[in-house]
């Protein structure tokens, strides 16, 4: 199964244009009055909204469980100029997703997925998700509960059906 949410990302460009126009006003209304000394005065907003996009996590999510793969991505295209800042890959086999959980906050969601390692440990992976709307969240449930069921299975037909 493959999921791909770029939509946020074509209406983050508008909000990206907007932050941007609203410092230079800010930076050429508020200082406009000769006194520059090196103080840069701005109006919150901007800066608010900037934060609040920070804190909801990067906006194109692509998962993608064909093969014997899962691989998780987000990215922000348009921060592409800072290299990997902006992206967040994983990968790891299907066999080793012990477990996963989407943590809700305010406006906020993360994917947490535990991975089995070879020392039998294991290693937390977390993602932000903020972006996927209701239906593809769903199938990303879904999608992880079927390879969770599968490993369950290959453990009982390994383990001889004894627990």
């Amino acid at each position: 199964m493959r999921i791909n949410s770029n939509r946020a990302y074509k209406f983050l460009n508008l909000i990206y244009i907007l932050c941007a126009f609203s410092i230079v006003f800010d930076f050429l209304i508020l200082n406009i009055d000769g006194s520059w000394r090196g103080i840069y005065k701005t109006s919150p907003y901007a800066i608010a909204i900037l934060l609040f996009l920070i804190y909801r996590g990067l906006p194109v999510f692509n998962y993608d469980s064909d093969g014997e793969v899962l691989n998780f991505t987000a990215k922000e295209p348009n921060l592409g100029i800072f290299g990997n800042l902006a992206v967040t890959h994983f990968e790891f086999p299907k066999r080793k997703l012990h477990s996963f959980r989407i943590n809700r906050y305010p406006l906020r969601r993360v994917l947490v997925v535990k991975i089995a390692s070879k020392s039998g440990t294991f290693k937390k992976q977390s993602m932000a998700i903020s972006y996927l709307n209701r239906r593809e969240l769903k199938d990303l449930k879904r999608s992880l509960n079927g390879v969770l069921a599968r490993n369950k299975e290959r453990a009982k037909t390994k383990d001889g059906g004894r627990k």
